[in-house]
């Protein structure tokens, strides 16, 4: 079951700005709504939302956050990273990318957040790591 907007949605469209995938459709001054066959499930739009008009799947209106910068970041243990590209594949926003642990080609390549402000938290990297190196945290700065 995708995220759903409430009646309380007075058409603002910043979530329909957030959504990595366009699944919010729906015109300014007048009530969205999210397509269910497109939603990934990310939860940016009920983060964004200023009228907390959007529930989650479960059913439960979801808090807003109201500056972006203290959303959940992917924080990264280097000690039990693999460099698989898990993590860099499974983001809804390309803010992940691998870079070469002392910028030598023989050596591991480790997920670094390449665009902090490009992430929307949704902690789909942290849930497909097999190895469980990512962990949401809000990032100082």
């Amino acid at each position: 079951m995708a995220y759903t907007i409430t009646h309380e949605c007075v058409g603002c469209s910043v979530c329909m700005r957030v959504c990595p995938v366009d699944a919010i459709v729906g015109k300014p001054k007048e009530r969205h709504r999210i397509v269910p066959e497109i939603c990934i499930d990310c939860g940016a739009c009920g983060r964004i939302c200023p009228y907390t008009s959007v529930k989650n799947p479960e059913g439960r209106v979801c808090e807003r956050i109201r500056i972006r910068s203290r959303w959940p970041k992917p924080v990264f243990d280097y000690q039990r990273c693999m460099g698989c590209t898990i993590c860099v594949d499974t983001c809804p926003t390309a803010c992940i990318d691998l870079k070469a642990d002392r910028g030598t080609r023989e050596t591991l390549r480790y997920p670094v957040l390449k665009t902090v402000r490009n992430c929307i938290g949704c902690a789909f990297c942290m849930l497909e790591c097999p190895v469980d190196a990512v962990k949401m945290d809000q990032l100082a700065g």
